[in-house]
């Protein structure tokens, strides 16, 4: 066999360690989703991907740097989809209504990470060197999202009438509270929210349009 071949055939320490660290998120996922933050332990989680603590502590010093390494994956695809919708073609409020129609359907079709992620917000209330780190990681999503949202407001036929990071954080604001009631009741129309921030964006559209209006010399 090549050198090559053996090279192939050959599991690197970076790409061993990579999958000792996936398997360790998805056991913890499962096993948060299951047992709650507070009851997913650190025996709970190696055993749950196969491994020892001592593999568990070669990738991450505590359970909480696990859980904001999740959250931290889950908040980068999410930002990525986002950017990747909004960078197509259509009016601005039809873009974001497709965007926030994907947004709801995959939270629907993932209910182990939509559990999670209040079982995130629950433990922060709680902890307060987690409340601090997710508020950290909060804030860092929402200025991702403004940037978003500026590149996108080049579309709209006037300044918006909002610093961008206002009008991020309000549709931050607006995705938990929806699926803060639709972890509550699961029959929620989905398409209720897709109308709710294509309101709230043709609004933000037509105050701006007035405000023009009103400062153009008659």
């Amino acid at each position: 066999m090549s050198t090559a071949g053996l090279r192939r055939g050959t599991v690197t320490r970076a790409e061993k360690q990579a999958r000792t660290r996936a398997a360790l998120l998805e056991s913890a996922s499962r096993t948060a989703s299951r047992h709650g933050l507070e009851g997913a332990s650190i025996d709970r989680i190696a055993a749950g991907a196969g491994y020892t603590k001592g593999a568990f502590y070669a990738n991450f010093q505590s359970k909480e740097e696990l859980f904001l390494a999740m959250l931290d994956a889950r908040f980068e695809q999410e930002l990525e989809r986002l950017d990747r919708i909004l960078s197509g073609e259509g009016a601005p409020d039809e873009q974001a209504r497709r965007a926030s129609v994907e947004a709801i359907r995959r939270a629907g079709g993932d209910p182990e990470w939509h559990r999670l992620y209040f079982e995130f917000v629950a433990y922060a209330a709680r902890h307060e060197d987690f409340r601090r780190e997710l508020a950290a990681r909060h804030r860092a999503l929402r200025e991702r999202l403004a940037e978003i949202f500026d590149r996108w407001a080049a579309e709209f036929p006037a300044e918006p009438p909002l610093p961008m990071p206002a009008i991020a954080a309000m549709t931050d604001f607006m995705f938990d509270g929806f699926m803060v009631d639709k972890l509550i009741d699961p029959e929620l129309d989905e398409e209720l929210y897709a109308t709710l921030v294509a309101v709230f964006f043709r609004g933000l559209q037509a105050i701006a349009t007035d405000s023009q209006t009103d400062v153009e010399p008659r």
